[in-house]
């Protein structure tokens, strides 16, 4: 992930995925033929959202080192914005 992208007017739609500093994307392209399932699982969130992409990034808060744990990951959740988080089959979701 070496290049970056000015970020367009709709930044907000995309804002979870931009550099909070200077509003930069590094986009990933997902090809049909190379990863079809996850490809299928893009196409589908974009009908129905009508935003064509998602956030991918390491799983951390700023400052700390990425997640290697439950704990780790219950920490994130507690100590960050995030609302909700998958692990395994099971959804644990932050009482607000």
């Amino acid at each position: 992930m070496i290049n970056t992208f000015d970020s367009t007017e709709n930044i907000n739609e995309i804002i979870c995925g931009t550099h909070q500093y200077d509003k930069t994307t590094r986009p990933q392209i997902v090809k049909k033929s190379i990863n079809n399932e996850f490809y299928e699982i893009l196409n589908s969130f974009q009908k129905n959202t009508n935003i064509g992409g998602v956030m991918n990034t390491s799983f951390n808060l700023h400052g700390f080192p990425i997640i290697l744990t439950h704990e780790d990951a219950f920490y994130v959740l507690e100590n960050s914005g995030l609302y909700h988080l998958q692990v395994g089959n099971h959804l644990i979701s932050k009482i607000v």
